[in-house]
């Protein structure tokens, strides 16, 4: 019986005073474990929670069935069940594994939870906990010892932590459950840290770990060493402190394999970034996510080179089978370089700040000939630089543009006006000092999106119709003897026109030689109403 029917079925019970409820309770059983697993993942809401309350008011058999199976209530969702009903859970789970998690957010609640009152209630308990999701948004204060007392309680049988703070407690080092988790599995760690001589480091399949402090790189290693059978290893950390001499770092060779793991996600400063990966070989890493900041400590992105070398053959693999990557400019000095997702391949992010344009294109050339690569770029604009876009029009491997920007218009500094990009797309360059010829700028675009930029059609078409020259001037211009070369045809995808002026303006823009595909993407049919009657459409 679904939860759902519950109210229907109290109803119909009204109405007919002895209806047969009985089932067996294997069946029962079943049912229930149907409607709410009791699996790692699973998660109850105060709303499932209040659906299965309904569910033992059907009958006094489904009442004793659900209060006797004790995997109903072994995920307590604290802070957001009522006490009485954490009371419940814990009395009903019996000797059960308890999966925990704690949401605390006092500046969205009203009235505010006393959270202390929730970490009594659960901290006896704490030889059941299987899993513990704890986050604490909060200024530092008297509750963190509370915090620091409950996260340090023996529990024996714990197979993943997940603690996050907003701010790092007074004292950020804890004994996370007394040091004698021997089944630990999953750690993933927010503003606190563990002593790096914790035995809770050994036997891990997951790390995760986010701190505002440096990160030894030798304790890193050893992590591996410790723990063998590493998956997944995250690490985001941008300490300076005793960063500024580099060789301060450089220690005697240390080097492990990482043989299990298949992610890496590291946030750092480059040379600490380019040691764990130097150091530490991963023959089976399918994953590298990397992110790092240029203007920190004044590295050069060639700090990064000896890092990616066991990479090559892989991101080479990935740019053969996934062709075009895709390279995303944040803001005016950041960027993200990332592998496609269409393909079955090695899965790469390289998220960089406060490097020059001119040697970043370098660097990845360099980079894609390395690893035997030819280079292919969708480019996506997300800064309204129109100087950037001029640098970028040159660049021959851009295949396709996207632009996000909200406004978009790309400003030029040098001059006090708003020169809009589709303008800079469109007109073509005339050179007349070794005679005649045309030049594009991003001469070998082929695909053009701009979705979200809200271009209308009319703007878009005025823009090819300037790009690209009619048919018959090219056929005299070739016949004159002067050689021309017209960029090629765009696959365009722009939004469905909202005005009723711009419906024609679609209908050109679709016949235009210039485009060899129009993709139109409409909006939702209630948007589209709304649009329609605010016009005056019918």
């Amino acid at each position: 019986m679904s939860p759902h029917t519950a109210n229907l079925a109290m109803h119909n019970r009204s109405r007919n005073p002895t209806p047969n409820y009985q089932l067996p309770v294997e069946l029962g059983t079943f049912i229930l474990q149907l409607l709410f697993p009791d699996t790692e993942d699973s998660r109850r809401s105060k709303k499932d929670m209040a659906e299965l309350y309904s569910l033992r008011l059907v009958s006094k058999s489904w009442k004793e069935l659900v209060e006797n199976t004790p995997t109903l209530w072994t995920y307590i969702k604290a802070t957001d069940y009522p006490i009485p009903v954490i009371r419940d859970c814990l009395r009903r789970s019996k000797n059960y594994p308890l999966r925990i998690t704690i949401l605390h957010f006092p500046m969205f609640d009203d009235p505010p939870k006393v959270l202390i009152q929730y970490l009594q209630l659960l901290q006896p308990h704490s030889s059941r906990w299987k899993s513990m999701s704890c986050t604490v948004w909060d200024e530092p204060g008297p509750d963190d010892e509370y915090v620091r007392n409950f996260l340090e309680s023996p529990a024996p049988i714990l197979q993943s932590i997940y603690a996050n703070f907003s701010t790092p407690p007074l004292v950020p080092t804890i004994n996370l459950a007394d040091g004698q988790a021997k089944n630990l599995k999953h750690l993933d760690l927010q503003s606190i840290a563990l002593p790096w001589s914790s035995n809770l480091l050994s036997g891990l399949e997951t790390f995760c770990l986010g701190a505002q402090d440096t990160i030894p790189v030798e304790e890193v290693i050893n992590l591996f060493v410790k723990s063998p059978d590493l998956r997944r290893f995250e690490l985001s950390c941008h300490g300076t402190e005793g960063q500024n001499n580099q060789t301060a770092l450089i220690a005697p060779a240390l080097d492990t394999i990482a043989h299990s793991l298949e992610e890496a996600v590291i946030s750092t400063l480059p040379h600490i970034a380019s040691q764990i990966l130097s150091r530490i070989s991963m023959p089976r890493c399918r994953s590298l996510k990397l992110s790092t900041d240029f203007t920190i400590l004044g590295d050069g992105i060639d700090t990064l080179d000896d890092a990616l070398v066991q990479f090559m053959p892989k991101i080479g693999d990935a740019l053969n089978l996934g062709g075009r990557t895709t390279l995303t400019f944040l803001n005016d000095i950041g960027f993200e370089w990332r592998s496609s997702s269409k393909y079955d391949a090695f899965d790469f992010s390289l998220e960089f700040s406060g490097v020059e344009l001119e040697i970043l294109i370098e660097w990845i050339r360099n980079l894609a000939t390395a690893s035997g690569s030819q280079l292919e770029l969708e480019v996506t604009l997300r800064t309204s630089d129109l100087g950037l876009a001029q640098r970028l029009g040159e660049w021959t491997e851009i295949t396709k543009l996207s632009i996000t920007s909200e406004f978009s218009e790309f400003h030029s500094y040098e001059e006090d006006e708003i020169t809009l990009l589709l303008d800079f797309l469109g007109n073509p360059k005339l050179d007349t000092i070794d005679g005649f010829s045309w030049s594009w700028t991003f001469p070998n675009l082929q695909e053009l999106d701009l979705r979200p930029s809200g271009y209308g059609p009319m703007k878009v078409f005025n823009m090819f119709h300037k790009r690209y020259f009619p048919d018959t001037f090219v056929q005299a211009i070739e016949g004159s003897g002067l050689a021309i070369q017209p960029p090629p045809k765009l696959d365009v995808w722009v939004e469905y026109p909202i005005e009723p002026a711009e419906m024609a303006f679609m209908t050109a823009l679709e016949n235009h030689w210039g485009v060899k595909g129009l993709n139109r993407v409409e909006l939702a049919s209630e948007e589209l109403e709304i649009s329609h009657q605010a016009f005056g459409m019918q």
